[in-house]
């Protein structure tokens, strides 16, 4: 069954409304709950704020490209509902923007006309409804399919017109590292789990002015990006928390982002990173401070970052050992010469060396193991720069006597440059075998990838048969999972989708699940250790 990320689709599938235009000299009747002077909001460049008196207040924000965020946090409604959002602007051609009410899917609306000029009056004015919930929202304006027009100012008015509350947009990535950590509070310990299952609706809730949250991950790695959430009914500024790392869990240093995208209800930071001069910047133990009372999700993103010396930083999977050359084909083969970016950089662990082709949007690659193997999930990593170039759509296959395909994804995003992202596998069965068909990629005419990894029986994180020194028993009784680990710890349960079906403290004493029939992935955390079971529930 194919796999549908819709997660950063979302202007693609808005619904354009229009309903009203007029010059400035129309009169409107309903009653006006709010004026949004477009000057006043929080700006994302290149938008910026222009002064001319014949505009309402005296200002408008004009230079609104690619790029660009008009942002009103804290707006006060009386009642939830439907409201009708009326835009006022100049433009000389026409043009469009979409408005993003909180945690709703963004509307699409058009300048029904052009206006004299850019920068001075008449206005016209252009309108649309938008789903509002009670008290304070967020409400981001961005240019939609090219450049918007220069806006004046946004009233939020009283209608008839009913529309049914949109589905919230869940804007959590489906995996992320703290999937794979050990998250832990300084107050109370009660719904920790909520910070990491990957649903900004699930809300952790600390009476305090702040929480102190400390991931410790599996492995050292080079973060490169994070999300935010204070949950998608909050207006908290998640852009005040605070992001630290450390090499060794006592000493914190504070990582900057370079840029901050809105996302409904979040905020997902990137880290411009280098892959040679920023390894030292590779750590195990993250930490963030949090304010506002409620945390709806913290995701961090990031790749593997060993210290190893000869250069092979991302850690030991099912293909370790193989003579690449000799037991992979693909096409197309790669860029080769004085920059060697053949389809073999996959497979070497090495951060600094990527797979790149100028001239194709799609590519094929397989690998023949040296023995049948299980494969229970993978890893495909996204390149330092031009995500244009990622891979969007794909296959995996295995081989046994012919390719057998195993999973299927359309529609996927890497949520950052510099990204590991895991994919886990249903089928159980051993194969010789397996084959990545890249079908298309999101829009470039050359294709890039940094790593494919491929981890299961034979392969390094899947051989423990302790639990750190101590041990482990996880099996299926009766419908019923049994969970029992002696050192004091973190039990997570999730579906293959991701979704997080089970959580508990682990301290020594029998833990017992109830779950539906399927495939589950069992992961036992402790700090430095990590042990992860694929379970079958029938």
């Amino acid at each position: 069954m194919a796999k549908k990320y819709k997660r950063m689709k979302i202007i693609r599938n808005t619904v354009c409304l229009l309903v009203f235009s007029g010059f400035f000299s129309y009169s409107f009747s309903q009653e006006i709950v709010c004026t949004l002077e477009a000057e006043n909001a929080v700006l994302t460049p290149p938008a910026k704020v222009k002064y001319v008196n014949t505009y309402s207040n005296g200002a408008y924000v004009g230079d609104n490209d690619p790029g660009s965020a008009i942002v009103f946090r804290n707006v006060s409604i009386p009642e939830e509902g439907t409201y009708e959002f009326r835009t006022t602007y100049t433009s000389m051609h026409i043009r469009s923007i979409a408005v993003k009410s909180g945690i709703f899917p963004p509307v699409t609306v058009t300048a029904p006309e052009t206006t004299e000029d850019w920068n001075r009056p008449p206005v016209a004015v252009m309108v649309t409804y938008i789903y509002l919930n009670k008290g304070g929202n967020t409400i981001a304006i961005t240019p939609h399919n090219g450049g918007g027009p220069n806006i004046d100012k946004f009233e939020i008015v009283k209608t008839s017109v009913s529309m049914p509350r949109p589905e919230p947009l869940n804007p959590a990535f489906e995996y992320d590292l703290t999937d794979d950590a050990l998250v832990t509070s300084n107050r109370t310990a009660t719904d920790v789990d909520k910070l990491t299952d990957n649903d900004i609706s699930t809300v952790y809730t600390f009476n305090e002015s702040s929480a102190v949250i400390t991931v410790a991950c599996d492995m050292p790695y080079l973060l490169t990006g994070y999300l935010f959430s204070a949950g998608n009914e909050s207006s908290a500024d998640v852009k005040n928390w605070k992001m630290e790392y450390s090499a060794d869990g006592n000493a914190y240093s504070v990582i900057n982002p370079s840029t901050a995208a809105d996302l409904p209800g979040s905020v997902l930071f990137e880290i411009g990173r280098n892959p040679h001069s920023d390894r030292s910047k590779a750590a195990k133990y993250y930490r963030i401070t949090a304010y506002d009372g409620k945390i709806g999700e913290i995701q961090l993103f990031g790749i593997p970052c060993l210290s190893n010396t000869d250069n092979k930083n991302f850690p030991v999977d099912m293909t370790d050992g193989i003579n690449i050359s000799e037991k992979t084909l693909g096409e197309p083969l790669g860029v080769s010469g004085s920059f060697d970016e053949r389809y073999y950089n996959l497979f070497d662990r090495d951060m600094s060396r990527k797979y790149y082709w100028h001239s194709a949007a799609s590519f094929w690659v397989d690998v023949e193991l040296e023995n049948r193997s299980t494969l229970h999930y993978y890893t495909l990593t996204s390149c330092q720069d031009y995500p244009e170039r990622d891979p969007k759509s794909w296959v995996l296959e295995g081989f046994d006597g012919d390719w057998e395909m195993l999973d299927e994804v359309s529609g996927f995003t890497f949520p950052t440059r510099y990204a590991t992202m895991k994919f886990y596998i249903e089928d159980k069965k051993p194969y010789k075998g397996y084959r990545l068909r890249v079908t298309q990629n999101n829009g470039a005419e050359a294709f890039q990838l940094l790593k494919w990894q491929l981890f299961g029986n034979n392969s390094a994180s899947f051989t423990p048969a302790l639990y750190g020194d101590k041990e482990v028993t996880v099996f299926i009784s009766n419908k019923e999972l049994v969970v029992k680990a002696e050192e004091n710890g973190t039990c997570r349960v999730y579906s293959l989708s991701g979704r997080l079906a089970a959580s508990c403290r682990m301290n020594g004493i029998e833990q017992r699940f109830s779950l539906e029939p399927g495939i589950y992935i069992v992961k036992l955390l402790t700090a430095g250790k990590n042990y992860v079971k694929k379970i079958i529930v029938r």
